[in-house]
């Protein structure tokens, strides 16, 4: 009567969505649970059966620990009847680890249903253990695993070899034993099997594949008479981690792996021909042209196709793959250069990735301008994230080896500012560090700089996004430093000083700060006429009314900027030795600073006695 009025899995399902859409399922989920841990210690096997699987669905889908029903979780693995068995199985699978306690009690278990006539049982049981299993379970079931290599029905075989990776990783001791049962697998009738046997070799060898270089002849044989793709792509990526260790290897299966690409249709095993040619056959002309060609070909065929030539794991190997083809064959990249390019735009952020480094990849500095404009318009209606992958390939390209490409730095201080005005922009530390940096660096770009500031200053409609504040630094940092070109001073000193000002992060304040009182020593030691000297009283008045309160900053940076600023106005105001003051300042700052060579540390002698 109990399991007649029992809520199913069907009914726990229909709740939750329906709690889901009145925001009430944590509380809907808190009351199932609470007569799931009623329902679990019924003596009646259907309502226990039907209590683990609710909680193993709850486990599944909302992370409920399960841990506290491991043991009936074992009761109902135990039960008769095949449905309530799965259920059991599947929850075991799901939710039992190396510390689970009850792992002791189910060793006879499992040799039970190995053993079992009914092909699903056996095979339930050996799916189980590959996900639950200890050094301890593996030691005490490795004989019945390699029985099972024996059985007549393939389901068994097959599972019973894919179990065998599990074993060896858990109890690598059982390799002695069990390793040439696993080997005869590659003999079996069935292809299904031999697949299963390659994928579990190929499993060892990632690890350390010398110990199967032994097995290269059979390896060999199958890769030359098997006709099943799968088993075909596991034994290419096997022998591409054994060529590297025999480089004879690598002549002998030139010839299958050139047959393979020139007859299969298959394009995920052309793809992996591909890239086990990159491992250890880029010598080889012949080779790389074909291998070049058939690149060529998917790569055009996934370029508005669909089905699988629309599969964006095809196409990630594919840009891959000509990454790895580039040192040898930079042609294919011309080849295919618009494909490459559509993939910027591809909706899959792998394929994106993967074309974006293809085309960094290529660049030159004959081609960087079209590069960079090609980055930049579809920066401009990329994703956030993708967007600024973008920028950034473009800021790390072009000042690649101290801007060794550039070869116009105006043209390159343009693209800094139109870079800013990117409207996901995120990579204001980067362009503050190259434009402080071009500066020091670019003595005839310097009044192109200085311009570029002026606008970022004035234009405040730039200043609301916060990833522009380092690059507001940076203006104001090259309209101090190089006073001489800003210009209208009095108009930058009324764009550092404006009301926004006060809302940028310390840190560039007090650059702004430092900004006006190099504009200030700059003008004021210049002045000779009574129009400059009102100009001079008017920078005066405007640093007062708008800096005044920044004496009293929290920040100990700007109260220091602005002391300093206004202990200058002082002297100012105070005409008597004032002129010549100015000048030595004025002096001071004009000497020009110059980046840090990247050998002055080495040149720096270690004193006597310093133990670094």
């Amino acid at each position: 009567m109990d399991y007649l009025f029992q809520r199913s899995l069907d009914d726990l399902v229909k709740g939750l969505r329906s709690q889901a859409a009145a925001s009430g399922e944590s509380r809907y989920v808190a009351k199932a649970l609470e007569e799931i841990r009623k329902e679990i210690k019924a003596t009646d096997p259907h309502i226990k059966a039907a209590a683990v699987h609710k909680l193993a669905y709850l486990n599944a889908l909302h992370g409920v620990d399960m841990a506290w029903a491991a043991f009936q979780v074992v009761e109902v693995m135990s039960m008769p009847k095949f449905s309530h068995k799965k259920i059991g199985y599947l929850a075991a699978s799901q939710s039992f680890t190396d510390s689970t306690d009850v792992l002791l009690l189910i060793t006879n278990l499992l040799k039970k249903d190995l053993s079992s006539k009914n092909e699903f049982e056996a095979g339930m049981a050996l799916e189980c253990l590959s996900r639950i299993a200890t050094p301890d379970l593996v030691r005490d079931l490795t004989q019945d695993v390699l029985t099972m290599l024996g059985s007549s029905k393939l389901y068994i075989r097959k599972k019973a070899t894919l179990v065998l990776f599990k074993v060896f990783s858990k109890h690598p001791e059982s390799i002695r034993v069990a390793f040439k049962r696993l080997v005869e697998k590659l003999d079996d009738r069935d292809s299904q099997v031999v697949a299963a046997c390659v994928s579990v070799l190929h499993e060892l060898a990632r690890q350390d594949p010398q110990p199967y270089l032994l097995l290269a002849p059979e390896l060999y044989r199958l890769l030359v008479e098997s006709t099943n793709n799968w088993l075909l792509i596991k034994l290419v990526k096997l022998f591409a981690l054994l060529m590297p260790l025999e480089p004879r290897l690598a002549k002998k299966i030139a010839e299958p792996l050139c047959e393979q690409m020139r007859r299969t249709s298959a394009k995920s095993l052309v793809l992996e021909c591909i890239r086990t040619i990159t491992v250890g056959l880029l010598d080889n002309t012949e080779v790389v042209e074909l291998a070049a060609g058939k690149l060529q070909e998917i790569l055009a065929a996934s370029h508005g196709g669909d089905g699988e030539d629309d599969d964006p794991n095809l196409k990630y190997l594919g840009l891959q793959a000509v990454l790895d083809l580039l040192p040898v064959y930079p042609q294919l990249v011309t080849q295919s250069k618009s494909v490459i390019i559509s993939c910027l735009n591809d909706v899959d952020p792998s394929v994106q990735m993967a074309s974006l480094r293809l085309i960094v990849s290529m660049v030159s500095d004959s081609n960087l301008a079209d590069t960079v404009q090609i980055l930049m318009r579809y920066a401009l209606s990329a994703e956030k994230i993708f967007c600024n992958e973008l920028l950034s390939s473009i800021l790390s390209t072009c000042s690649r080896s101290f801007y060794e490409l550039v070869t116009d730095f105006s043209w390159y201080v343009g693209v800094l500012g139109e870079l800013v005005r990117v409207p996901n922009f995120e990579q204001g530390k980067e362009v503050e560090r190259q434009l402080v940096d071009i500066g020091l660096r670019v003595e005839s770009v310097r009044k192109d700089l200085s311009r570029l500031a002026r606008d970022f200053l004035i234009d405040s409609s730039t200043w609301e996004n916060s990833h522009i504040h380092r690059v507001l630094a940076a203006a104001a940092w090259i309209a101090g430093e190089y006073v001489e070109l800003a210009g209208d001073l009095f108009e930058i000193v009324e764009a550092l000083l404006q009301p926004r000002m006060k809302k940028l992060p310390p840190s560039v304040q007090a650059v702004f700060l430092q900004a006006v009182l190099k504009i200030l020593v700059h003008f004021a030691s210049a002045a000779a006429t009574a129009v400059d000297a009102e100009v001079v009283d008017k920078m005066v008045t405007l640093i007062r009314e708008n800096a005044g309160s920044l004496q009293s900053h929290v920040d100990t940076e700007v109260q220091e900027r602005a002391s300093n600023l206004f202990g200058l106005i002082s002297f100012i105001e105070d005409e008597a030795g004032s002129g010549e003051m100015l000048a030595g300042i004025r002096e001071a700052f004009a000497k020009d600073l110059g980046p840090v060579s990247q050998f002055s540390q080495q040149r720096v002698v270690v004193p006597d006695g310093l133990e670094l």
